[in-house]
């Protein structure tokens, strides 16, 4: 298989991925609002592999995208989540998530389906 065929594929999963990643951070979301904070910290640890995985994705295909993917616009985001972690802000950790986060993912997710070709 050649390496443009990889990295579109790999492009599919991405937006499999962040469809799922999209749940998880709404799951998150709720479970702070609902005062779960066990839960939510569980989830934003899977949230952040989940994120490193598709800025990684992003980056490997970045040759084929043919509306290429910005990944250092989640950068401020994290450096509000590590701030919100450290002074265990669970008010901010949410808002964070649901409003700067959340909307960059979905973002990606959108940018990612358009890169990989199919119809809609």
């Amino acid at each position: 298989m050649d390496k443009r065929k990889e990295k579109m594929e790999l492009i599919n999963m991405a937006v499999e991925y962040t469809g799922r990643l999209i749940e998880g951070i709404n799951e998150a979301v709720d479970a702070f609002h609902e005062g779960m904070e066990g839960k939510a910290l569980d989830l934003v640890v899977q949230i952040i592999d989940g994120l490193k995985w598709t800025m990684e994705a992003i980056t490997v295909t970045l040759d084929v995208q043919r509306d290429p993917i910005d990944i250092s616009e989640i950068n401020d985001p994290f450096n509000e989540m590590a701030e919100a972690l450290e002074n265990i802000d669970y008010v901010l950790m949410a808002d964070v998530l649901e409003y700067e986060v959340l909307p960059k993912v979905e973002e990606w997710n959108q940018k990612l389906f358009l890169n990989s070709g199919e119809p809609s």
